[in-house]
């Protein structure tokens, strides 16, 4: 089914961290040989601020709320949180689309990659289908993944 594969790939777990000081701290990045997933989101080219609204308004409030009941997989879901950087398109692409790209760096072994539960959780099984269904709507051809090894270049 599209939505259970969109589900799985989407998989955003984001994290945008608020510190009570100014000071903040680089996240660990992967190391040389270690895995970096990089997802490719094709949004249509009248959707971007769509797109843009339901990842910053929904989806992460989900993410940032979840809680797996498993104390080990909480654990490798925060780790893999703390390690993703979401990149807004600058400029449109020649084909009149946009790329909004995540970086799951590292990438956690074990962790929760998909939006399913979290939506779920925070919003019930109507409200998650609901907002998925405005997500889905977004994407022009689906997205694009690399799993990826880091390099010492």
């Amino acid at each position: 089914m599209c939505i259970i594969r969109i589900l799985v790939t989407i998989g955003i777990v984001v994290s945008f961290s608020t510190q009570a000081t100014a000071q903040t701290t680089a996240p660990t990045r992967a190391a040389v040989d270690e895995r970096v997933w990089v997802i490719l989101n094709n949004i249509k080219y009248d959707k971007k601020e769509q797109f843009d609204d339901v990842l910053s308004n929904e989806v992460m409030t989900a993410l940032q709320e979840y809680r797996n009941p498993d104390d080990e997989k909480h654990a490798l879901n925060l780790q893999a949180t703390k390690g993703l950087r979401v990149l807004r398109p600058a400029v449109m692409n020649e084909d009149s689309t946009w790329t909004f790209i995540f970086i799951f760096d590292p990438y956690i072994e074990g962790a929760n990659y998909t939006i399913g539960r979290p939506l779920r959780q925070k919003y019930g099984e109507d409200g998650a289908e609901e907002v998925f269904g405005r997500w889905s709507e977004c994407f022009n051809s689906g997205q694009e993944l690399y799993m990826v090894n880091q390099t010492d270049l």
